[in-house]
């Protein structure tokens, strides 16, 4: 009975022998990437139904396997690997009931002869897959018939599904912030496409350690940033990422956390005449440092409540500018302007504007 064939860089199983010999797999600890038992899909591929799986009626988690027959028993999930991942070798460590002596594996075609791996990949006698999986441009997968075979004569085999996915492709690693700023929804700095099922992202120093953020800040496993910025980037020096998936593939990118100096805002005071057009915007806001584009959001004097401004006028959330029809009576008005960059920065100013009499000449 096979309940589990998983792999951690290497193939892993749980093999049951009725009435003989029984095999589980230990825990240890993989060298590399998981390899799934279900055939995990390429990033963007529908995902296999489980139903046949949930109703397989295995029992303790397994499925039975008979002793040495003509006919093997209906492919598992199978194996999926990532093209371009190299599993390390790691033998199956096991625990044996009932049977005879030492175990014996063998990897055969269908026809069950002995089977021809994918160039690059090696089926050892102890169950362990090693090598590097080849590239493929879309999923590729193939069916083999394990066998597994003690010193007293027992036997018991187990078709099982290879797929190789095409490589695990990611982009991205740059981080724009401006400093003493706070992300408040994650941003995505790292893009990844192909590779088999879902990834994780993990960081590191230099030397290889586990990268110790500056308080407050937040990498997440999917790689995105959000949190506190700090207002130096000296401890971000030398960040690395490295995004694995389930299917054994390993990439590590370089970050570069990009700190823009804090953003700051001032004001242009406005007065203007009463039913007056205005030729064009108005500037009402200069903004300097921060980074990434900035928005700006017009609050009345106490600075939480949004400004209602005269019918006519209209202020430019995108530009900071103030255009439109100008009241046709006196008036004045103090507002509050606050700034927000694609960074994380925030700044507040105040701004007041006057409306004067309208222009009149008479004679003397």
């Amino acid at each position: 009975m096979i309940s589990r064939f998983a792999c951690l860089g290497v193939a892993v199983g749980l093999i049951a022998v009725k009435p003989g010999q029984v095999i589980a797999a230990e825990d240890f600890k993989p060298p590399v990437g998981k390899i799934t038992q279900r055939a995990a899909p390429a990033k963007g591929a529908p995902a296999a139904s489980t139903n046949a799986s949930a109703a397989s009626g295995a029992t303790a988690g397994g499925q039975d396997i008979a002793r040495a027959r003509s006919t093997a028993a209906a492919p598992d999930k199978g194996l999926s690997i990532t093209s371009g991942a190299t599993l390390n070798s790691q033998l199956i460590r096991v625990r044996t009931s009932g049977g005879t002596g030492s175990l014996n594996f063998r990897l055969l075609d269908t026809s069950g002869k002995p089977a021809e791996l994918p160039a690059g990949l090696v089926f050892g006698s102890d169950g362990s897959l090693s090598g590097a999986a080849p590239s493929v441009a879309s999923p590729k997968t193939l069916t083999y018939l394990i066998q597994v075979e003690d010193s007293g004569g027992g036997k018991a085999s187990r078709t099982v599904q290879l797929t190789i996915n095409p490589p695990l492709n990611v982009e991205g690693g740059s981080i724009q912030a401006t400093a003493g700023g706070r992300i408040k929804s994650p941003v995505k700095f790292i893009n990844v496409s192909g590779g088999t099922g879902n990834y994780a992202v993990s960081y590191s120093n230099p030397d290889g350690s586990a990268m110790r953020m500056p308080s407050g800040l937040v990498l997440d496993g999917s790689g995105r940033v959000s949190g506190a910025v700090p207002k130096s980037s000296e401890k971000m020096v030398g960040l690395t990422a490295t995004i694995s998936d389930e299917g054994g593939a390993r990439v590590s990118i370089p970050v570069d956390f990009n700190l823009a100096p804090a953003l700051e805002i001032s004001t242009h005071p406005i007065e203007l005449t009463a039913g007056a057009t205005m030729p064009s915007a108005l500037p009402v806001v200069n903004a300097n440092g921060g980074s990434g584009a900035v928005r700006y959001t017009l609050f009345d004097k106490d600075g939480t409540t949004p400004a209602r401004l005269p019918e006519g006028l209209k202020f430019d959330e995108a530009t900071g500018t103030l255009r439109g029809l100008v009241p046709p009576t006196p008036q004045e008005g103090r507002y509050v302007v606050l700034a927000q960059d694609a960074g994380g920065g925030e700044a507040t100013a105040r701004f007041e504007w006057k409306i004067n009499p309208q222009l009149q000449i008479s004679f003397e």
